[in-house]
């Protein structure tokens, strides 16, 4: 590291509702906070309508953004949009690495989220944006009277029909089970729509169209039969995988999910790191947990830093 530089206390990476959390908790312990990220929300800014998050009987995701960043901004902590290439520790130090240059950290907590789980079939990547999705906010409208189908069984699935048949009544959902594995409550409300036709022990296996979404082959996994079913759109949902698709701190500890190994305080095998969120192996992805995750990495970050406080700042 350049003698000049000095470095920040922590470097958040990634602003969704656990780095956001983490950076309000650091900056209310006065210390220098930089958050390197793309966007703001991560996929919380994507869920439709939020029931289980304590204080609001229902919000919608980008609302609930809408006051995490708010209250984030009250208290102007200093944040970049540019994309991390790499994380590296150097003589006690971190080197946060992006495309425009290099930022320098005494912590760095990874709070960088998942991103959409793909069905990895022919046909997918080509007709990503024009039929398929990886979300019903805003899109839903775009199904008006038109057959489309659901990917998946879990929460976001039944959210998304839910969303769905606001707009069209021709909806199918292919789930990889036999039953819907969500909440019962959104169970109950799907299957009391009626027009909605399920298709459990199955998958995609083709998506076929041209310049649009027209038609899925699909097979059940039981008994490898193949059917087609003409649509005209496609939404995924069949979970998500952690957004690490940068270089890692060597030796760091990764389970086989690709997910951080993390203890009970989010600290990381690798002193001064920290994971927070879903990108972390705690058990329950919930945009609560993630929050409540971001606070115990924040504070792990300062109590490691006020353990450390003689020998880091004689040495910058």
């Amino acid at each position: 590291m350049e003698a000049s530089i000095v470095p920040y206390d922590c470097i958040i990476v990634g602003a969704g509702p656990a780095g956001i959390t983490a950076g309000i908790y650091l900056v209310r312990k006065n210390l220098d906070v930089l958050i390197i990220t793309l966007d703001v929300g991560g996929q919380a800014k994507l869920s439709t309508d939020v029931e289980n998050y304590t204080g609001f009987t229902m919000i919608p995701g980008d609302e609930l953004v809408r006051r995490f960043e708010e209250h984030l901004n009250s208290f102007n902590v200093n944040i970049v949009f540019e994309k991390v290439k790499a994380i590296k520790k150097e003589n006690d130090i971190f080197r946060v690495e992006t495309k425009e240059r290099s930022y320098w950290s005494k912590t760095v907590i990874i709070a960088s989220g998942k991103k959409p789980r793909t069905l990895n079939v022919p046909g997918e990547e080509k007709l990503i944006g024009k039929g398929i999705y990886y979300t019903t906010l805003f899109n839903a409208p775009y199904f008006k009277d038109l057959p489309v189908a659901v990917v998946g069984g879990g929460n976001s699935a039944m959210q998304a029909i839910l969303e769905l048949s606001k707009f069209t009544q021709k909806i199918y959902v292919i789930n990889i089970t036999e039953d819907l594995t969500g909440d019962e409550i959104l169970k109950e409300r799907v299957k009391k729509l009626g027009f909605v036709k399920i298709f459990g022990n199955c998958k995609v296996v083709e998506v076929k169209g041209e310049n649009r979404v027209e038609e899925i082959e699909v097979e059940n996994v039981k008994t490898n039969e193949k059917f087609s079913l003409k649509v005209n759109g496609l939404i995924v949902l069949i979970g998500l995988v952690p957004s690490l698709d940068f270089e890692l701190p060597e030796g760091l500890k990764i389970n086989e999910k690709n997910e951080i190994d993390v203890d009970q305080n989010c600290c990381t095998n690798i002193p001064g790191l920290f994971a927070a969120g879903d990108v972390s192996d705690v058990k329950w992805k919930q945009i609560i947990i993630a929050a409540g995750e971001g606070a115990k990495a924040a504070l792990s970050a300062y109590e490691y830093l006020m353990s450390r406080r003689e020998f880091l700042e004689e040495k910058f």
